[in-house]
């Protein structure tokens, strides 16, 4: 079968992620990447032996490749899908999918209209471990499952972009937040969501941002499941993540952190996350492995080449959008959210929907 020759757009952390997952993917090759900081660029394309170009349009024009990953501020992303498709080239888009729903329909339309795919990056619907629990619970091991609790924190993000609301669109709940809501939607086979209930506030990092930094969201599917989760930045000495799932005959537990990791305290912080990685930390030994992303690539890969529909598409990107939408809706105004739930048109990014009730 034809390789996937995959360009990146962005060449900062998640595209540094994805280039090393995809180098253990039969049937992919990075050839190329883009970005406008010159120096960063240069690196990344030593570091990969591939080409680079100085924006997305030279990239699909020139690259030679089948696919992007949109690795980028979230404001970027609608506009690059859209000239990716017009290109004829499969999208896969990092999370949030958009800043709006509208642009989401945009996105969806195109590749449609492109005949292209337009994969929606959630990494833990590939986890190996979150994998091997949902084969466990769908075999009936712990009876009918009635809640997913999903806790994902850190001390706070590796880019100041991420504080920014109008290039990130929203604080953790667009960074992580987004990560629990499809896992649990994607863990209970995808039913319907009926309600959203969220609080949240900004508890640890309000001299550098007036959005959310703490959040904890409560959806109502139909069938009657509920999941609880925890997105933070405010979680100091290391990260959490971790999932419970409950069923009416038992229990699974899940710590991405347990099992190949090690333990180290560090003053200073090390690696990609310094210095958020101060104190106590557990870097994992297969790191990129443990968190799906080799997995994913590999899905999305055998997907382009078969011509079938991913996993995660842009629908479900455009599905959690919604849910996100709801929660910063229902933060603000101190109730639950009925879905399907549509925003004032005048809000021009998901978290003005809690800023202005905040006086934000």
């Amino acid at each position: 079968m034809k390789p996937i020759r995959y360009g990146l757009v962005g060449c900062g952390f998640i595209s540094n992620v994805h280039a090393e997952a995809l180098s253990t993917v039969p049937g992919a090759v990075v050839v190329a990447c883009c970005s406008p900081d010159e120096d960063m660029r240069r690196a990344f394309c030593e570091k990969h032996r591939i080409a680079g170009f100085a924006d997305h349009r030279a990239m699909l024009k020139d690259g030679d490749i089948d696919a992007v990953i949109i690795g980028v501020p979230n404001f970027l992303h609608a506009q690059i899908a859209l000239d990716a498709a017009a290109a004829g080239k499969h999208v896969v888009c990092e999370k949030p999918l958009a800043l709006s729903l509208s642009e989401a329909d945009q996105m969806i339309e195109a590749c449609r209209k492109a005949g292209v795919l337009l994969c929606y990056a959630e990494e833990l619907c590939f986890v190996p471990k979150y994998e091997r629990a949902r084969e466990l619970a769908n075999s009936g091991a712990i009876g009918k499952v009635y809640r997913v609790h999903q806790v994902e924190k850190h001390a706070g993000p590796y880019s100041e972009w991420f504080f920014d609301p109008q290039r990130a669109g929203g604080g953790i709940l667009m960074d992580m937040g987004c990560h629990s809501i499809e896992f649990a939607r994607a863990f209970l086979g995808k039913p319907p969501v009926r309600a959203v209930t969220a609080w949240m506030d900004t508890v640890l990092h309000r001299e550098r941002t007036r959005m959310e930094d703490d959040v904890v969201l409560l959806l109502e599917f139909e069938g009657g499941a509920t999941a609880l989760l925890e997105s933070s930045w405010a979680l100091l000495g290391g990260m959490d993540s971790i999932t419970h799932i409950l069923g009416s005959e038992g229990v699974i537990h899940a710590d991405l952190l347990k099992g190949q990791g090690l333990s180290v305290f560090s003053l200073q912080g090390y690696g990609d996350y310094a210095p958020g990685a101060r104190g106590w930390t557990f870097p994992d030994v297969a790191w990129s492995y443990t968190n799906g992303y080799p997995q994913e690539d590999a899905h999305f890969t055998e997907c382009m080449q078969k011509g079938s529909a991913p996993r995660e598409s842009g629908q479900d990107g455009r599905v959690v959008l919604e849910i996100m939408l709801a929660a910063y809706a229902s933060a603000a105004e101190r109730r639950t959210m009925a879905l399907p739930y549509t925003p004032p048109a005048d809000i021009r990014v998901p978290v003005d929907l809690w800023l202005r009730r905040k006086g934000g």
